[in-house]
């Protein structure tokens, strides 16, 4: 019987992965949501970021601004290069690492996905040196883009940048990721979403909802306080509208260390529209506070450099 049941499973799997990726994502949301989604007139945040993904979005822009290499001149531009992390080292020859002088409390990570990163606290030996390199060469190889069906990470050209580490050894920073929907008067509406406690096999988070220090609701609650840092997250604040200003919607990632401010990334499809933790009512408050736009104008891409398009598969 159990067998039946993996192959039955495995066989759906594969009709499912065959499909367009907009009738995909409507399985999987109903899998987990047990919903379908309202993809062509949203209404909550998930369905909201379907639309992005498959109805109207500039994509061309999302790639060139998710980017995790390219985005470091756009925010040293936009706010001031004092807010990224120090860069050791970007290839696209994964063996220019061997180049490095040392790879103790460094970060390695692609640039164009996420859930691919090696965290670097002693200095590796050779053996271990070259299972990241070959790690680094599988994930060059890899096209995000289908992981989660989000067509704008094919607009990256894979690198692999040596961040330095900065963390405190012992537990991964918090992240601070700021949800800023733009209204229509000019104003921001805002949901910070501290997630912590990343080392735990139960991660934590809190919502902050356009403030600052009243909770709205938690996820194992784990006694986090961030008042201390509250003088610190409104600057984060001003400096999240700044890099949200032409857009309708986007999640601008944050670190705090010993009183130094660190960008992380900006995001436009978060979860890929399959969010969850979204209770109390914040599936539909984040989906009212996005007025999203219907005839986006796509902007001429960031910066100078030629991007080709990609080459379209039929499951998109």
């Amino acid at each position: 019987m159990l067998k039946f049941k993996d192959e039955l499973r495995r066989s759906v799997l594969y009709f499912v992965k065959k499909m367009p990726w907009k009738y995909q994502d409507g399985i999987y949301y109903l899998f987990k949501f047990k919903q379908f989604p309202n993809i062509h007139s949203p209404k909550l945040f998930n369905e909201k970021v379907l639309y992005r993904k498959f109805i109207n979005g500039d994509y061309l822009r999302y790639g060139r601004l998710a980017d995790k290499y390219f985005v470091r001149d756009h925010v040293a531009k936009t706010i001031g290069e004092k807010y990224l992390i120090p860069l050791i080292h970007e290839t696209s020859d994964p063996a220019t690492l061997l180049s490095l002088p040392s790879w103790k409390n460094t970060v390695i990570k692609p640039n164009h996905g996420s859930n691919m990163v090696e965290i670097l606290l002693e200095e590796p030996d050779a053996q271990q040196k070259q299972r990241i390199i070959n790690r680094c060469n599988v994930w060059l190889h890899k096209d995000f883009s289908c992981e989660s069906r989000e067509i704008h990470y094919r607009y990256i050209q894979p690198r692999i940048l040596v961040e330095q580490y900065i963390g405190d050894g012992h537990s991964l920073p918090i992240d601070y990721k700021f949800h800023m929907f733009n209204q229509r008067d000019g104003r921001f509406e805002y949901v910070l979403q501290v997630i912590y406690n990343r080392s735990n096999p139960d991660l934590s988070m809190n919502f902050y909802v356009n403030n600052l220090h009243d909770v709205f609701y938690k996820i194992r609650d784990t006694g986090l306080d961030i008042s201390a840092e509250e003088a610190a997250l409104r600057t984060v604040l001003e400096l999240s509208k700044t890099l949200a200003s032409e857009f309708d919607y986007v999640r601008v990632d944050w670190y705090l260390r010993q009183g130094q401010i660190y960008f992380g990334e900006l995001t436009f499809t978060p979860c890929a529209g399959l969010m969850t933790g979204l209770d109390v009512g914040l599936n539909q408050m984040m989906g009212q506070m996005w007025i999203q736009q219907h005839d986006i104008k796509k902007l001429a891409p960031v910066g100078n450099e030629d991007v080709p398009l990609p080459t379209m598969p039929k499951k998109v």
